[in-house]
């Protein structure tokens, strides 16, 4: 089995790393071989295991591509630890102006609204060419999803901090309590 991807010639060394030392990772975590043809971008993936060993050591590979370090990339072969990718074309036009204005409001002032983003929802983001990628616990991506998308169709941060900070009290648990509840006023049965 095998299947083949491309990723952009500046992140190639990243996905090599120093002597070969991110490959042969790849390569030893996810039971595959990969033959990288450095001219054309081009990631052969084959392994004989299934093609689930495939699809991690894609996953990890196209990580990296989009900006995180193999550090954070490999956390994907944790269980339940995903990986999406929200493209900017589906919010802005493809004007380079545009799309680098809407991952400034990702990342914010020197890096704060993505830095609370990752610190408050344990999550990892990169921001790289025309995507915002995301590492997290599968329980917690649709949340963070959300959470993003909010921001890259212009809401303003001090909405999506509420939505941040409502997200934070589910997490832990919190329910809030609509009504004072009196122990007489219960009725027990048999």
């Amino acid at each position: 089995m095998e299947e083949i991807i491309k990723v952009s010639h500046n992140r190639l060394p990243v996905i090599i790393g120093p002597d070969g030392s991110i490959k042969k990772k790849i390569c030893k975590e996810t039971k595959t071989n990969l033959d990288i043809d450095s001219y054309t971008g081009e990631i052969i993936i084959s392994t004989d295991v299934s093609f689930f060993e495939i699809h991690l050591a894609k996953n990890i590979i196209t990580a990296i591509a989009r900006g995180f370090s193999p550090e954070n990339a490999f956390k994907l072969l944790e269980d339940d630890v995903v990986f999406d990718i929200i493209y900017l074309d589906d919010f802005v036009t493809s004007s380079k102006k545009r799309h680098t204005q809407i991952k400034g409001r990702v990342i914010g002032r020197e890096g704060k609204i993505k830095n609370m983003i990752e610190n408050r929802l344990n999550c990892k983001l990169a921001i790289y060419g025309k995507t915002v990628s995301i590492i997290s616990n599968q329980d917690d991506m649709k949340n963070i999803k959300s959470i993003i998308e909010q921001i890259l169709s212009g809401a303003r941060h001090s909405t999506v901090f509420k939505s941040l900070k409502q997200s934070e009290f589910k997490s832990e648990g919190y329910k809030p309590v609509k009504e004072k509840e009196n122990i007489d006023d219960i009725t027990f049965t048999k």
